[in-house]
Protein backbone atom coordinates (compact mmCIF):
# COMPACT_ATOMS: atom_id res chain seq x y z
CA UNK A 1 0.00 0.00 0.00
CA UNK A 2 2.78 2.67 1.10
CA UNK A 3 4.77 1.53 -2.43
CA UNK A 4 1.62 2.41 -4.61
CA UNK A 5 0.86 5.91 -2.54
CA UNK A 6 4.27 6.91 -3.22
CA UNK A 7 4.19 5.80 -6.87
CA UNK A 8 0.92 8.00 -7.86
CA UNK A 9 2.85 10.90 -5.57
CA UNK A 10 5.20 10.06 -7.91
CA UNK A 11 3.08 10.35 -11.20
CA UNK A 12 1.61 13.37 -9.67
CA UNK A 13 4.67 15.16 -9.53
CA UNK A 14 6.32 14.62 -12.58
CA UNK A 15 3.03 15.48 -13.90
CA UNK A 16 2.57 18.96 -12.82
CA UNK A 17 6.35 19.65 -14.13
CA UNK A 18 4.91 18.39 -17.41
CA UNK A 19 1.63 20.23 -17.04
CA UNK A 20 3.83 23.94 -15.73
CA UNK A 21 6.41 23.58 -18.50
CA UNK A 22 4.03 23.06 -20.81
CA UNK A 23 2.27 26.64 -19.80
CA UNK A 24 5.60 28.22 -19.58
CA UNK A 25 6.29 27.50 -23.51
CA UNK A 26 2.98 28.36 -24.33
CA UNK A 27 3.39 31.67 -22.98
CA UNK A 28 6.18 32.13 -25.05
CA UNK A 29 5.20 31.22 -28.26
CA UNK A 30 2.02 33.29 -27.54
CA UNK A 31 3.86 36.08 -27.17
CA UNK A 32 6.99 36.11 -29.62
CA UNK A 33 6.40 33.28 -32.01
CA UNK A 34 5.35 35.87 -34.93
CA UNK A 35 8.42 38.14 -33.80
CA UNK A 36 10.66 34.87 -34.03
CA UNK A 37 9.62 33.88 -37.76
CA UNK A 38 8.99 37.41 -39.53
CA UNK A 39 11.40 39.36 -38.03
CA UNK A 40 14.41 37.85 -35.92
CA UNK A 41 14.67 34.90 -38.85
CA UNK A 42 14.75 32.51 -36.12
CA UNK A 43 17.07 34.41 -33.61
CA UNK A 44 14.61 34.88 -30.70
CA UNK A 45 16.33 37.18 -28.05
CA UNK A 46 13.97 37.02 -25.50
CA UNK A 47 14.27 33.08 -25.48
CA UNK A 48 17.90 33.35 -24.05
CA UNK A 49 18.74 32.65 -20.09
CA UNK A 50 15.10 32.15 -18.97
CA UNK A 51 15.30 29.51 -16.17
CA UNK A 52 12.08 27.20 -15.95
CA UNK A 53 12.58 26.72 -12.76
CA UNK A 54 14.45 28.34 -9.49
CA UNK A 55 14.46 25.78 -5.98
CA UNK A 56 13.27 27.65 -3.19
CA UNK A 57 11.87 30.46 -4.76
CA UNK A 58 10.95 33.04 -2.42
CA UNK A 59 8.37 35.03 -3.60
CA UNK A 60 7.60 37.90 -0.64
CA UNK A 61 7.91 41.43 -1.09
CA UNK A 62 11.64 41.73 -0.06
CA UNK A 63 12.80 38.78 -2.56
CA UNK A 64 11.18 40.67 -5.50
CA UNK A 65 13.01 44.26 -4.28
CA UNK A 66 16.41 43.18 -4.48
CA UNK A 67 15.58 40.69 -7.58
CA UNK A 68 14.66 44.32 -9.39
CA UNK A 69 18.07 46.46 -8.62
CA UNK A 70 20.10 43.24 -9.62
CA UNK A 71 22.46 44.25 -12.91
CA UNK A 72 25.09 42.22 -14.24
CA UNK A 73 27.12 44.91 -16.21
CA UNK A 74 27.46 44.02 -20.13
CA UNK A 75 29.75 46.06 -21.64
CA UNK A 76 28.68 45.31 -25.09
CA UNK A 77 25.04 46.54 -24.18
CA UNK A 78 25.50 48.74 -22.25
CA UNK A 79 27.63 50.74 -25.09
CA UNK A 80 24.75 50.19 -27.57
CA UNK A 81 22.16 51.22 -25.03
CA UNK A 82 24.30 54.45 -24.62
CA UNK A 83 24.80 54.97 -28.71
CA UNK A 84 20.60 54.23 -28.64
CA UNK A 85 20.14 56.79 -25.81
CA UNK A 86 22.42 59.78 -27.70
CA UNK A 87 19.96 59.00 -30.60
CA UNK A 88 16.19 58.64 -29.08
CA UNK A 89 16.86 59.28 -25.19
CA UNK A 90 16.21 61.72 -22.88
CA UNK A 91 16.62 62.25 -19.44
CA UNK A 92 14.01 64.57 -17.39
CA UNK A 93 13.05 66.17 -13.93
CA UNK A 94 9.39 67.55 -13.65
CA UNK A 95 7.95 69.04 -10.84
CA UNK A 96 4.33 68.20 -10.00
CA UNK A 97 2.40 69.62 -7.35
CA UNK A 98 5.66 70.65 -5.88
CA UNK A 99 6.84 66.76 -6.08
CA UNK A 100 9.81 66.58 -7.98
CA UNK A 101 10.55 63.36 -10.16
CA UNK A 102 13.17 62.10 -12.50
CA UNK A 103 12.77 59.42 -15.48
CA UNK A 104 15.00 58.12 -18.18
CA UNK A 105 12.77 57.50 -20.74
CA UNK A 106 13.96 56.01 -24.41
CA UNK A 107 10.63 56.52 -26.84
CA UNK A 108 10.62 54.56 -30.69
CA UNK A 109 7.49 53.85 -32.91
CA UNK A 110 4.96 51.34 -32.11
CA UNK A 111 6.68 49.92 -35.32
CA UNK A 112 9.77 49.22 -32.92
CA UNK A 113 8.02 47.77 -29.95
CA UNK A 114 10.74 45.39 -30.08
CA UNK A 115 13.89 47.40 -29.28
CA UNK A 116 11.94 48.04 -26.17
CA UNK A 117 11.40 45.06 -25.14
CA UNK A 118 15.28 43.72 -25.67
CA UNK A 119 16.21 46.80 -23.27
CA UNK A 120 13.78 45.90 -20.36
CA UNK A 121 14.94 42.61 -20.94
CA UNK A 122 18.64 43.75 -20.46
CA UNK A 123 17.93 45.82 -17.75
CA UNK A 124 15.85 43.94 -15.54
CA UNK A 125 13.58 47.13 -14.64
CA UNK A 126 11.48 49.77 -16.05
CA UNK A 127 8.25 49.45 -18.01
CA UNK A 128 6.94 49.69 -21.44
CA UNK A 129 4.07 52.11 -22.58
CA UNK A 130 2.08 52.57 -25.74
CA UNK A 131 0.18 55.59 -26.64
CA UNK A 132 -1.09 56.52 -30.20
CA UNK A 133 1.96 55.21 -32.79
CA UNK A 134 4.38 55.39 -30.02
CA UNK A 135 5.88 53.32 -27.67
CA UNK A 136 8.42 54.19 -24.52
CA UNK A 137 10.34 52.74 -21.95
CA UNK A 138 10.37 54.62 -18.98
CA UNK A 139 12.29 54.15 -15.58
CA UNK A 140 11.25 56.43 -12.87
CA UNK A 141 11.77 54.82 -9.75
CA UNK A 142 14.86 56.79 -8.00
CA UNK A 143 16.57 54.14 -6.43
CA UNK A 144 16.76 52.27 -9.79
CA UNK A 145 18.14 55.36 -11.65
CA UNK A 146 20.53 55.72 -8.78
CA UNK A 147 21.50 51.77 -9.23
CA UNK A 148 21.29 50.87 -12.72
CA UNK A 149 21.40 54.15 -14.74
CA UNK A 150 23.63 56.12 -13.58
CA UNK A 151 26.55 53.76 -13.46
CA UNK A 152 26.18 52.67 -17.21
CA UNK A 153 26.17 56.05 -18.01
CA UNK A 154 29.34 57.15 -15.64
CA UNK A 155 30.93 54.19 -17.36
CA UNK A 156 30.21 55.05 -20.72
CA UNK A 157 29.32 58.68 -21.46
CA UNK A 158 26.99 59.65 -23.80
CA UNK A 159 28.82 61.70 -26.80
CA UNK A 160 26.10 64.18 -27.62
CA UNK A 161 24.06 67.01 -26.05
CA UNK A 162 22.31 64.73 -23.92
CA UNK A 163 25.12 64.31 -21.62
CA UNK A 164 24.23 68.11 -20.25
CA UNK A 165 20.73 66.46 -19.67
CA UNK A 166 22.55 63.50 -18.02
CA UNK A 167 24.42 65.89 -15.88
CA UNK A 168 21.47 67.45 -14.92
CA UNK A 169 19.74 64.25 -13.59
CA UNK A 170 23.03 63.83 -11.45
CA UNK A 171 22.64 66.99 -9.82
CA UNK A 172 19.05 66.87 -9.29
CA UNK A 173 19.59 63.15 -7.33
CA UNK A 174 22.37 64.52 -5.50
CA UNK A 175 19.75 67.35 -4.15
CA UNK A 176 17.10 64.97 -3.44
CA UNK A 177 18.93 62.79 -1.16
CA UNK A 178 21.38 65.35 0.47
CA UNK A 179 19.09 64.90 4.26
CA UNK A 180 20.60 67.96 5.47
CA UNK A 181 18.95 70.16 2.92
CA UNK A 182 15.50 71.84 3.76
CA UNK A 183 12.69 71.43 1.40
CA UNK A 184 12.93 75.03 0.01
CA UNK A 185 16.55 75.11 -0.30
CA UNK A 186 15.59 72.18 -2.36
CA UNK A 187 13.38 73.26 -4.42
CA UNK A 188 15.22 76.58 -5.35
CA UNK A 189 18.39 74.85 -6.76
CA UNK A 190 16.39 71.90 -8.68
CA UNK A 191 14.18 74.20 -10.44
CA UNK A 192 17.51 76.31 -11.06
CA UNK A 193 18.96 72.60 -12.52
CA UNK A 194 15.56 72.02 -14.48
CA UNK A 195 15.47 75.59 -16.03
CA UNK A 196 19.04 75.29 -17.35
CA UNK A 197 19.35 75.25 -20.70
CA UNK A 198 22.43 73.87 -22.98
CA UNK A 199 24.76 76.17 -25.42
CA UNK A 200 24.28 75.69 -28.91
CA UNK A 201 28.08 75.17 -29.62
CA UNK A 202 28.23 72.05 -26.27
CA UNK A 203 30.33 69.12 -26.90
CA UNK A 204 29.87 66.06 -24.65
CA UNK A 205 33.43 65.65 -22.15
CA UNK A 206 33.23 62.67 -23.62
CA UNK A 207 35.85 64.45 -26.41
CA UNK A 208 38.30 66.27 -24.21
CA UNK A 209 40.59 64.13 -25.43
CA UNK A 210 39.91 64.12 -29.00
CA UNK A 211 42.07 65.72 -31.13
CA UNK A 212 39.92 68.46 -33.58
CA UNK A 213 39.39 68.11 -36.44
CA UNK A 214 38.95 64.59 -36.85
CA UNK A 215 40.99 63.76 -39.74
CA UNK A 216 40.85 59.77 -39.16
CA UNK A 217 40.08 56.87 -36.95
CA UNK A 218 42.86 57.33 -34.85
CA UNK A 219 41.80 60.71 -34.21
CA UNK A 220 38.61 59.57 -32.45
CA UNK A 221 40.94 58.34 -29.72
CA UNK A 222 38.66 54.84 -29.33
CA UNK A 223 35.59 57.62 -27.97
CA UNK A 224 33.82 56.41 -30.63
CA UNK A 225 32.69 52.36 -30.52
CA UNK A 226 31.68 50.05 -32.77
CA UNK A 227 29.05 49.02 -30.09
CA UNK A 228 27.90 52.91 -29.28
CA UNK A 229 27.41 53.41 -33.18
CA UNK A 230 25.04 50.12 -33.97
CA UNK A 231 22.83 51.36 -31.16
CA UNK A 232 23.17 55.50 -32.36
CA UNK A 233 22.28 53.96 -35.82
CA UNK A 234 19.55 51.51 -35.11
CA UNK A 235 17.79 55.10 -33.29
CA UNK A 236 18.75 58.13 -35.91
CA UNK A 237 20.19 56.27 -39.69
CA UNK A 238 18.68 55.38 -42.24
CA UNK A 239 18.69 52.47 -44.61
CA UNK A 240 17.28 53.93 -48.10
CA UNK A 241 16.73 53.16 -51.87
CA UNK A 242 16.38 56.33 -53.42
CA UNK A 243 15.61 57.62 -57.51
CA UNK A 244 18.83 59.00 -59.16
CA UNK A 245 17.00 59.15 -62.22
CA UNK A 246 13.62 57.88 -64.05
CA UNK A 247 15.78 55.15 -64.84
CA UNK A 248 17.78 54.24 -62.15
CA UNK A 249 17.23 53.25 -58.36
CA UNK A 250 20.30 53.36 -55.53
CA UNK A 251 21.16 52.41 -52.35
CA UNK A 252 21.90 54.84 -49.58
CA UNK A 253 22.53 55.38 -46.04
CA UNK A 254 22.22 58.73 -44.21
CA UNK A 255 21.28 60.04 -40.73
CA UNK A 256 21.08 63.88 -39.85
CA UNK A 257 21.55 65.87 -36.26
CA UNK A 258 20.23 69.42 -35.31
CA UNK A 259 23.37 69.55 -33.16
CA UNK A 260 26.56 67.61 -32.41
CA UNK A 261 28.21 67.93 -35.54
CA UNK A 262 31.05 66.16 -34.34
CA UNK A 263 29.11 62.75 -33.80
CA UNK A 264 28.48 62.62 -37.60
CA UNK A 265 32.13 63.36 -38.08
CA UNK A 266 33.06 60.75 -36.34
CA UNK A 267 30.69 58.52 -37.65
CA UNK A 268 31.79 59.48 -41.25
CA UNK A 269 35.07 58.69 -40.19
CA UNK A 270 34.27 54.88 -38.64
CA UNK A 271 32.12 54.36 -42.10
CA UNK A 272 34.54 54.99 -44.32
CA UNK A 273 32.18 57.75 -45.84
CA UNK A 274 34.13 60.59 -48.55
CA UNK A 275 30.77 62.70 -48.37
CA UNK A 276 31.75 65.75 -45.73
CA UNK A 277 29.19 66.23 -43.50
CA UNK A 278 26.75 69.18 -44.29
CA UNK A 279 24.97 71.79 -42.93
CA UNK A 280 21.21 72.02 -44.42
CA UNK A 281 20.69 75.94 -43.40
CA UNK A 282 16.49 75.64 -44.58
CA UNK A 283 15.88 72.64 -41.86
CA UNK A 284 18.15 73.84 -39.70
CA UNK A 285 20.23 70.34 -39.09
CA UNK A 286 23.65 68.60 -40.08
CA UNK A 287 23.43 65.75 -42.40
CA UNK A 288 26.12 62.68 -43.50
CA UNK A 289 24.49 60.59 -46.28
CA UNK A 290 25.76 58.28 -49.40
CA UNK A 291 24.96 56.87 -52.45
CA UNK A 292 28.36 56.05 -53.21
CA UNK A 293 28.93 52.08 -53.80
CA UNK A 294 32.71 51.86 -52.07
CA UNK A 295 30.70 53.26 -49.17
CA UNK A 296 27.57 51.44 -48.87
CA UNK A 297 29.36 47.86 -49.13
CA UNK A 298 31.99 49.08 -46.13
CA UNK A 299 28.34 50.11 -44.37
CA UNK A 300 26.60 46.80 -45.43
CA UNK A 301 30.00 44.76 -43.79
CA UNK A 302 30.08 46.76 -40.88
CA UNK A 303 25.90 45.92 -39.69
CA UNK A 304 26.11 42.55 -40.32
CA UNK A 305 24.49 40.67 -37.48
CA UNK A 306 24.76 43.03 -35.09
CA UNK A 307 20.99 44.95 -34.52
CA UNK A 308 19.20 44.36 -31.90
CA UNK A 309 15.24 46.16 -33.29
CA UNK A 310 13.04 45.59 -36.32
CA UNK A 311 15.70 48.03 -37.75
CA UNK A 312 17.94 44.96 -38.08
CA UNK A 313 15.21 43.54 -40.84
CA UNK A 314 14.87 46.66 -42.85
CA UNK A 315 18.87 46.31 -43.11
CA UNK A 316 18.93 42.86 -44.33
CA UNK A 317 16.36 43.75 -46.27
CA UNK A 318 18.16 46.69 -48.07
CA UNK A 319 21.66 45.00 -47.72
CA UNK A 320 20.70 42.18 -49.61
CA UNK A 321 18.80 43.72 -52.33
CA UNK A 322 22.35 45.50 -52.96
CA UNK A 323 24.21 41.92 -53.35
CA UNK A 324 21.52 40.49 -55.65
CA UNK A 325 19.82 43.19 -57.49
CA UNK A 326 21.69 46.41 -57.67
CA UNK A 327 21.10 47.93 -60.98
CA UNK A 328 17.56 45.98 -61.40
CA UNK A 329 15.17 49.09 -61.33
CA UNK A 330 12.09 47.26 -61.60
CA UNK A 331 13.12 44.57 -58.68
CA UNK A 332 14.53 47.46 -56.32
CA UNK A 333 11.20 49.44 -56.89
CA UNK A 334 9.91 46.69 -55.56
CA UNK A 335 11.90 46.30 -52.62
CA UNK A 336 11.31 49.49 -51.83
CA UNK A 337 7.43 49.44 -51.48
CA UNK A 338 7.99 45.96 -49.79
CA UNK A 339 10.15 47.63 -47.19
CA UNK A 340 7.54 50.67 -46.64
CA UNK A 341 4.66 48.19 -46.68
CA UNK A 342 6.63 46.31 -44.06
CA UNK A 343 6.90 49.42 -41.80
CA UNK A 344 2.95 49.95 -41.85
CA UNK A 345 2.08 46.41 -41.35
CA UNK A 346 3.98 46.04 -37.96
CA UNK A 347 2.90 49.24 -36.75
CA UNK A 348 -0.77 47.48 -37.66
CA UNK A 349 0.53 44.49 -35.45
CA UNK A 350 1.49 46.33 -32.75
Amino acid sequence: MPQVYYKVLHVIHYSCIFLITCAYWAGILLNYTYVKMWISGGQCAWLLNKPLFTSHQRLNEEHLKEKKIKYINNKSFEQWLVGFTDGDGNFSITNQGNKWGLSFKIAQSRYNLRVLNYIKKELGVGSITKDGTKGQYFIRDRKLIESIVIPIFDRYPLLTTKYFDYIKIKKALSILNDVNMNKEDKNIKLLEIKNSKVDLNYVSPAWKNVVLPLTSINSLNNVMTKNWLVGFIEAEGSFYLTNKDTTRIVHGFGLTQKLDKIVLDGIRLMLHIKNPVRYKELHNHYILDTTNSRAIENIIVFFKDTMKGVKSLEYRIWARSYTKNKGNYDKLYNIRNIIRKLRKNLLEIQ
